[in-house]
């Protein structure tokens, strides 16, 4: 099966890419699935004991969501975060993508973007006829951050231009760099968004995979305008679940009730059963935070040793700060041979079996050669057993407990190796 049958207009990249790998797979083609970011471990047995034990509750809840899970949402939070999470309502939906689409929808005007950025929210604005303001975000060894000068401009700019820049969404760890933003690149971020008057949507979803353990949010910075959207899919592993949460600022007045008129036409309410389970997510048992500590360390183990092995074939790759994803750039080595990040994804598919995604698809120059790895083609349970014995020697943990990772690289290195003669 051609690589060329994933690029569907209709379909989100990502979800394309994932479903042409399960294609290939069933086909009995080999294929190295770094194309998609689904964290690899078991759900907790606690909140499979939770879901199995409130699996007879049926009745429709709130439209906002399960008053219990809403405050024990909101104490998290406020712990976790460090927010008076009295200034915020807190609204559950089903994933944190249907609530980034409902906020686009809610806050009128046109959203400005860092580039690269997650490959939804560009098409959400497009279904929504909103115009994309493309930002450039800087790139380092310490992370991402965002010059206050360059966000000012092109928000004067679009305004010149007869736009109506009214929010921006920064995601952080970010998908697809891997970076996250140190506290002084939120507050510069902040400062230009509270004095141009532009609301911050913060996409936090990875924010508890941060690799130091340290969670970070805007929110700090900028209470009174920023929402907070995020979930248990990254650092829970339970992606289909398809439970999200938002924490929607008082002082941004009318956009919970706008959001819940939006819900209450559309999705009604979060699964009921999925709801009350999720209240133990919430709640820092012990077991479930050791949980959480403990796969973020061996994300951090994966991505760590794969950004090396890039670096070791030349790519520009800088060091992941949390999630489980890898941005290296081939440019120097491949661009002669390459003309576009997508000709490259999709000839590592079609020659050598490996899944990728372009970074044309997250907003990037298509003759700039990015690709965006995803470092979660491994068995998350053996990892797990492994880890304790094994977590001290990178080398030894991925090879034993990754063996499709370090399969992967070494189709890299081959296929640049081929390419650079």
């Amino acid at each position: 099966m051609s690589s060329a049958k994933m690029r569907r207009d209709d379909v989100s990249s990502t979800l394309a890419m994932n479903e042409l790998v399960v294609q290939m797979r069933d086909s009995g083609r080999t294929v190295f699935h770094m194309g998609f970011g689904e964290a690899p471990f078991p759900a907790h047995p606690r909140l499979v004991n939770a879901l199995r034990e409130h699996s007879a509750q049926k009745r429709y809840l709130p439209v906002a969501g399960l008053p219990a899970l809403r405050a024990v949402v909101a104490e998290h939070y406020a712990r976790l975060a460090g927010i008076n999470t009295d200034d915020y309502d807190v609204m559950v939906g089903p994933g944190s993508k249907t609530l980034l689409f409902a906020l686009q929808m809610c806050i009128p005007g046109d959203v400005l973007l860092p580039v690269p950025s997650w490959v939804s929210y560009a098409p959400q604005a497009a279904l929504l006829k909103q115009n994309v303001i493309p930002v450039e975000l800087e790139l380092s060894e310490t992370g991402l951050s965002m010059d206050a000068g360059v966000l000012r401009q092109a928000i004067v700019q679009a305004r010149a231009n007869g736009l109506a820049p009214s929010k921006m969404i920064l995601n952080y760890p970010s998908n697809p760099t891997g970076l996250t933003a140190s506290d002084a690149a939120l507050a510069s971020i902040a400062e230009v968004c509270r004095a141009e008057k532009i609301i911050l949507i913060a996409d936090e979803i990875y924010g508890r995979l941060a690799y130091d353990h340290r969670y970070r949010t805007v929110a700090s910075h900028l209470p009174e305008s920023t929402v907070i959207t995020t979930g248990l899919s990254k650092h829970l592993s339970v992606g289909g679940w398809r439970l999200g949460v938002s924490l929607i600022p008082k002082a941004a007045t009318g956009l919970f009730d706008d959001m819940c008129r939006v819900a209450s036409e559309t999705w009604s309410c979060v699964s009921t059963p999925i709801q009350y389970a999720a209240i133990d997510a919430y709640q820092e048992h012990a077991d479930i935070e050791d949980f959480v500590r403990t796969s973020t360390d061996i994300h951090a183990c994966v991505n760590r040793y794969i950004a090396g092995k890039l670096r070791a074939l030349g790519a520009e790759c800088h060091t992941p700060q949390g999630g489980f994803y890898n941005w290296p750039d081939f440019t120097k080595q491949l661009g002669d041979v390459c003309g576009t990040s997508d000709e490259l994804a999709h000839r590592l598919l079609d020659e050598h079996g490996v899944a990728t995604l372009a970074g044309s698809s997250f907003g990037e120059r298509p003759d700039k050669l990015c690709l965006r790895l995803s470092g979660c083609d491994y068995d998350g349970k053996t990892a797990l057993e492994l880890w304790p014995a094994l977590g001290k020697n990178a080398d030894e943990f991925v090879a034993r407990a990754a063996p499709n990772v370090v399969a992967a690289l070494a189709a890299i290195e081959d296929f640049v190796a081929k390419l650079s003669r």
